[in-house]
């Protein structure tokens, strides 16, 4: 796989709408870091930062309302992942570039093991346990 061709297939899904739904997002977001245009790199990096806060914020509102109970674990996860593009950022913008293309590279591997092993169990419990989720509103949205 190249990263470049990188898109949302069935592989990703996890049978729960609403995850499944930001998660094309995120993977849409992700795979247009691959494209080989510099100049936009940042505004593109920008766009995939502000659906994670969003995304991530979201998964981790539904854990910590439904007593998730390895809440603590993937909530790390997210912020470490926010953590390492927010450092790219600044990086690439001082003149990093190859960061750019190392991340572009890295995410998509990270966010497959994500999905198949921390969102799998989020899905699941939700699921099992039927549990009704909706997206947060956009006042309950704090950007890092």
């Amino acid at each position: 796989m190249t990263k470049a061709d990188w898109t949302w297939s069935d592989r990703l899904s996890l049978k729960h709408d609403l995850m499944d739904e930001t998660h094309q997002e995120f993977v849409a977001l992700c795979a247009a870091l691959s494209l080989d245009e510099p100049a936009t790199f940042l505004s593109r990096l920008d766009a995939l930062i502000e659906h994670s806060i969003e995304h991530f914020a979201q998964e981790d509102a539904w854990m910590r309302d439904n007593s998730f109970p390895p809440a603590g674990c993937h909530q790390g996860e997210h912020d470490a992942v926010l953590q390492v593009m927010q450092e790219v950022k600044r990086r690439y913008a001082a003149g990093e570039h190859d960061l750019g293309t190392s991340l572009a590279e890295e995410l998509p591997l990270w966010f497959e093991h994500h999905v198949a092993t921390m969102d799998n169990m989020l899905a699941q419990f939700l699921i099992s346990n039927e549990i009704s989720v909706s997206k947060l509103p956009d006042e309950k949205i704090e950007l890092v």
